[in-house]
């Protein structure tokens, strides 16, 4: 009796252990594998060495010089270090396009423990500095990116800001054209984010609408500055998917020019086409836009784009 009393608690105890372990610490290796150089955690931040992160072909891979994470709310070292990967495993899919189903239901209970956190007025910033993302031949460089995010106890909303400078590119399509630096700033409900990460990096077909409050975007390459602001309803479906705002181009003419440098004729023959239904905005040619159902239009005039 001795002996199934003691068995029993055993028992007990291990099964208390599951229950209280965090589920889905880390990315099922059908997701991503992930490796860091070193780890230091001091309290509510932790500072990640020497990154890899990979798609399990090994075809897609982020590697990160050093990456820092700090949150203002209850974590342990492990959650902290879990949701910077996720973060990073984001920027990965964002980046490239890449979505993998595998990775749903960890990005889904990673934006869960965040959106707990900003809904209690939490605050979360993360930082990469020197990161490199290869697909293939196709190689972006990153000097630096910072994405904070900011809740609140009793708005609806959170607030957001990523700054991304140092931009290269290597075997990327219309590289030449693409900015070196870019910015934005939007907000979005909080109870929406975890299905957002679920849509980025996972199966995006499955999520419902986020929507996203854009109150500027901003993007630089040499003396050609792109700006803008609007509102987004984003779903895994682009039929599903709606956007309208306002945009800005200062010197147009040298992007064109570019895009002709670049042999790019249909995209310079675009632009010329846009130069001719934009507005004046001092220096600037200008955009009314609105998306939806697959159609662009462009300051009244309706641009089919299926």
């Amino acid at each position: 009796m001795k002996r199934q009393t003691l068995f029993c608690s055993a028992a007990l105890a291990l099964v208390s252990v599951a229950l209280t372990r965090p589920a889905l610490a880390a990315p099922p290796a059908s997701c991503a594998v992930i490796s860091h150089g070193g780890v230091r955690s001091t309290g509510q931040s932790i500072t990640l060495d020497a990154t890899t992160l990979r798609t399990p072909d090994g075809s897609t891979s982020l590697t990160i010089k050093q990456m820092q994470f700090s949150a203002n709310t209850a974590n342990t070292a492990q959650s902290l270090q879990d949701q910077a990967d996720a973060a990073s495993l984001l920027l990965l899919s964002a980046m490239t396009g890449h979505h993998n189903a595998a990775c749903s239901e960890w990005l889904q209970r990673q934006g869960q423990n965040v959106a707990t956190g900003l809904k209690a007025g939490g605050n979360y910033t993360l930082s990469w500095n020197t990161a490199s993302i290869q697909r293939g031949t196709a190689r972006v460089g990153l000097s630096a990116a910072a994405l904070k995010l900011q809740g609140n106890t009793t708005a609806h909303t959170s607030t957001a800001t990523l700054t991304m400078s140092g931009l290269s590119f290597h075997n990327v399509a219309n590289q030449e054209l693409l900015p070196s630096s870019a910015q934005a700033a939007f907000s979005l409900p909080a109870s929406e984010l975890p299905a957002l990460m679920a849509a980025v990096g996972g199966r995006a077909e499955q999520a419902p609408a986020v929507h996203v409050t854009i109150s500027n975007f901003a993007a630089q390459r040499g003396t050609v500055h792109l700006q803008g602001n609007g509102s987004a309803t984003l779903t895994g479906d682009v039929n599903a998917t709606s956007a309208s705002g306002h945009l800005e181009i200062t010197n147009l003419e040298t992007l064109i020019e570019t895009a002709r440098s670049a042999q790019q004729m249909k995209l310079a023959a675009g632009l010329v086409l846009a130069r001719l239904v934009s507005k004046k905005a001092g220096d600037a040619n200008a955009w009314n836009t609105t998306w939806s159902g697959g159609v662009l239009t462009v300051n009244g005039f309706p641009l089919p784009l299926k």
